[in-house]
């Protein structure tokens, strides 16, 4: 599994601070960005779970971006999100136009990617760490929470050819990254969150009580071709026969959508 996943290690160690705007600051390591703004977004208020104005476009929250591109491959990072209650973690695409972010405003969470915005009852607002894992071949993008090795979301997608920017978003607190970390393997053997939000929009369309399976054949599939492929058994053309979704033909994953189909829940 080590020679087909890497740990996403950023050119020179550090988030680039020439795409940062004036409201985020970095730290002297580069890996923390504050916010520092009198006026932070407001979140919806308490007990009103209303359905945030926010799209997959990356400008909707100030972001600052990694000095990485990413076309092909699967990487690992995490995100430490401190006490911050209003950001976005994921990626967006060379040229600024699309974004795949998970999305925290107060203590609400949502998915958001290609123009859909679901949202997620099943992440605890306590958490302090979120795991990333990035599919480019598979086309997928999960969210795992590390100290629980527990699975959160998976957005399905087809990432453009010119790749993507790792990125993260702030309207309040301070996000720190940590880079060239070594793929868990709770990624691939991950139990879905059990956490349920106390008073949870009963109209999500998350699909929440399918137990997460047992992958072991992916990471036999990645094993195998991660000896007979160059570039670790990792393509990045579309419709990849490594795709996550794709080798679940029977199973249906916690916290996953079909691609170009929002809203629809996975078929068991």
């Amino acid at each position: 599994m080590e020679a087909s996943v890497f740990g996403l290690h950023f050119a020179l160690d550090h988030l680039d601070a020439s795409t940062a705007p004036p409201s985020l600051r970095l730290s002297d390591s580069s890996l923390t960005v504050t916010y520092h703004e009198e006026n932070p977004p407001v979140p919806a208020p308490e007990g009103k779970i209303g359905r945030p104005v926010m799209t997959s476009d990356p400008g909707t929250l100030h972001h600052i971006r990694a000095d990485v591109v990413i076309a092909r491959g699967q990487y690992y990072w995490e995100v430490e999100v401190c006490n911050s209650s209003i950001y976005k973690i994921g990626v967006i695409s060379v040229d600024g136009s699309n974004g795949w972010w998970l999305e925290r405003h107060s203590l609400t969470f949502w998915a958001v990617y290609d123009g859909n915005c679901e949202q997620l009852c099943t992440i605890p607002p306590q958490i302090k760490t979120i795991g990333v894992f990035l599919n480019i071949g598979g086309g997928t993008l999960s969210f795992h929470n590390p100290l629980t090795q527990e699975h959160l979301a998976t957005l399905p997608t087809r990432f453009s050819n010119a790749g993507v920017v790792p990125a993260l978003g702030l309207g309040q607190g301070r996000l720190r990254l940590r880079c060239g970390l070594p793929p868990p393997v709770y990624v691939f053997l991950s139990k879905s969150s059990t956490y349920r939000e106390p008073h949870g929009n009963s109209r999500s369309e998350w699909r929440q009580e399918v137990p997460f399976q047992s992958v072991r054949k992916v990471i036999q599939k990645f094993e195998k071709l991660a000896l007979s492929d160059s570039d670790s058994g990792l393509v990045s053309s579309f419709g990849s026969s490594c795709s996550t979704l794709a080798s679940f033909p029977d199973v249906g994953v916690p916290g996953t959508f079909q691609s170009g189909k929002a809203g629809e829940e996975t078929e068991p």
